[in-house]
């Protein structure tokens, strides 16, 4: 049975690595900003020594060291940003085999902010797409388990298993609990898909792999895009990719120049620029939306300030960040961001790109009909290109 500590510990632990001078170490590796120096690390030691000595010898339950410890670093690594993660020295065993087992099995990738567990985007054609499981939905339950009760490292493994294994979960959609039972399972990669509305090339571009990348440079050459009056919407509404590089590489097929860069802590670490000549000039709107994120941000903004491209839908996740898995002495590991991807301008926002064109976030209207909002966005975008529709005055401007 568990104690008030036990209930209470991630929202207690994640207090304490707030002050930690490891939590102040790790985000200076991950942000750029001023080092502290020895003093100031120092000063962050002994605070946080004596909080971990009371906590060990005042409080009024008996408390496990370890686990004291671990969550705390788990609640450092939640203070850096969504995706960063450890895992405790007896943790790495089990996680990685689970990760090697069962990556990609459920088709939903995780975030974490303030210890609550949310999708971030969801596979086409995967597990968690077929149980109809959305970008923003809340993880609450695993099992009898809470998500809050569990450290990151440790959902992140549940949710990776053989295929053929059964999950009872309970995801928070729009603010309703829903049960839905995860069948963890292996499901083709996305492709690339070209079709025609209204008279307009469509391509959808769901995942940015080698393959992906490879089959829309063949789709881009084709009779129906190369047309005119050149018109393409490029559909990038949860959009990610393996490599972001390969961002740059597609954005390199519509416009020249620099394209973006790799930067840390206020440097520039590589640029990354294109000279070969265009596969595709001609009007160009991109759909995004909040599961557009990485790879598939990068292009978005690449062809916005270079290529002239409208975006319509949603803002962006508003990640782009270099990962790195990092063995560590004591038998641990991290996953946190070394570095980070950008645009042309060489800006990192955490706060995603701001469409030209927004589509409001619940279903609308389009003339007399009740549309989904996924319908609406598409019917947006088609109308921008075909002179239906028009930016906002400031946009336009």
């Amino acid at each position: 049975m568990q104690g008030p500590l036990s209930r209470r510990l991630p929202f207690l632990l994640l207090s304490l690595a707030l002050v930690l001078p490891l939590g102040g170490a790790l985000v200076a590796l991950d942000r750029p900003g001023k080092e502290p120096d020895d003093d100031s690390l120092f000063k962050y030691l002994t605070v946080f020594t004596e909080a971990f000595g009371l906590v060990r010898n005042a409080y009024v339950e008996p408390t496990d060291p370890e686990r004291l410890l671990a969550r705390a670093l788990d609640g450092a690594m939640d203070a850096l940003g969504p995706f960063a993660l450890f895992v405790p020295a007896e943790g790495v065993k089990p996680y990685l085999a689970a990760v090697k087992v069962g990556t990609g099995h459920s088709g939903v990738r995780l975030g974490r902010e303030r210890g609550v567990t949310f999708a971030v985007r969801v596979e086409e054609g995967s597990p968690a797409a077929a149980a109809e499981v959305e970008p923003g939905d809340i993880l609450a339950m695993i099992g009898p388990d809470s998500t809050r009760d569990l450290a990151h490292w440790e959902v992140e493994a549940r949710l990776a298993g053989p295929a053929g294994t059964r999950l009872e979960t309970e995801w928070i959609h729009h603010g309703k609990p829903r049960k839905v039972t995860l069948e963890l399972g292996p499901y083709p990669a996305a492709a690339p898909t070209l079709r025609e509305e209204r008279g307009v090339a469509v391509i959808r571009l769901p995942w940015l792999g080698e393959a992906q990348v490879a089959h829309f440079e063949t789709l881009l050459a084709s009779p129906l895009v190369q047309r005119q009056p050149r018109r393409l919407l490029l559909d990038l509404r949860g959009t990610d990719g393996s490599d972001e590089r390969l961002a740059y590489r597609v954005a390199g097929l519509f416009a020249d120049g620099e394209l973006g860069r790799l930067t840390a802590r206020g440097k520039v670490l590589e640029r990354f620029a294109d000279e070969s000549p265009d596969r595709f000039r001609g009007e160009l709107v991109v759909l995004v939306d909040r599961a557009t994120i990485g790879a598939g941000e990068l292009l978005a903004e690449a062809l916005r300030e270079r290529a002239g491209a409208r975006l319509v839908g949603r803002r962006t996740f508003g990640y782009t960040g270099r990962e790195e898995n990092v063995a560590l002495a004591g038998g641990g590991r991290l996953r946190l961001a070394t570095a980070f991807y950008t645009g042309p301008t060489g800006e990192v926002s955490d706060a995603g790109l701001v469409p030209d064109l927004k589509v409001e976030e619940e279903s609308g209207r389009f003339g007399d009909k009740d549309v989904p909002l996924s319908e609406l966005t598409l019917r947006k975008g088609l109308a921008l290109l075909l002179g239906e529709e028009k930016l906002p005055e400031k946009q336009a401007a």
